[in-house]
């Protein structure tokens, strides 16, 4: 049997590593990929005219609370976010991008854009469609091995 999970670890973090050092270089040091996704997230979503929490973040990356909650903390020291209590729960908070955070959004976009151009270079859109099928299909298959192991 192949074993191919270290493989996509391995792709994993080298993609990771690679879009955190083109949002550095390009749009701020102080973001990373996931930062930039998350602000994208965020822009997006308020600009809808739909509130964003912590939640929803953690459900659209598939991050734990615990991650999303050091890289939102970062964030708003950076001044890219702003947390805003709800009316309703105080317990709640609202994220919204700052001015800076609406300055940097085109520029992440635009980076994530180049970055995914270069990531998918020569790879033909059938292929591209069969490896995204397959990859949901593996962490599916992931999930269920979780599940089971689960005491």
């Amino acid at each position: 049997m192949r074993r191919i999970g270290r493989l996509m670890s391995y792709t994993t973090h080298q993609v990771n590593r690679a879009l955190d050092a083109c949002i550095s270089a390009q749009v701020s040091p102080e973001l990373t990929g996931m930062r930039g996704l998350m602000l994208g997230y965020i822009v997006r979503t308020t600009r809808e005219g739909r509130p964003v929490y912590q939640r929803d973040l953690e459900m659209r990356f598939r991050v734990r609370r615990s991650s999303v909650t050091t890289m939102l903390k970062a964030m708003e020291q950076a001044g890219f976010i702003a947390r805003t209590s709800v009316e309703q729960d105080a317990r709640l908070k609202s994220l919204t991008a700052t001015d800076k955070g609406l300055a940097c959004y085109d520029q992440v976009d635009s980076c994530i854009n180049a970055f995914e151009a270069h990531l998918q270079q020569g790879i033909s859109a059938a292929d591209l469609a069969k490896l995204e099928s397959t990859l949901e299909r593996m962490r599916a298959n992931a999930r269920r091995a979780q599940d089971a192991a689960a005491p």
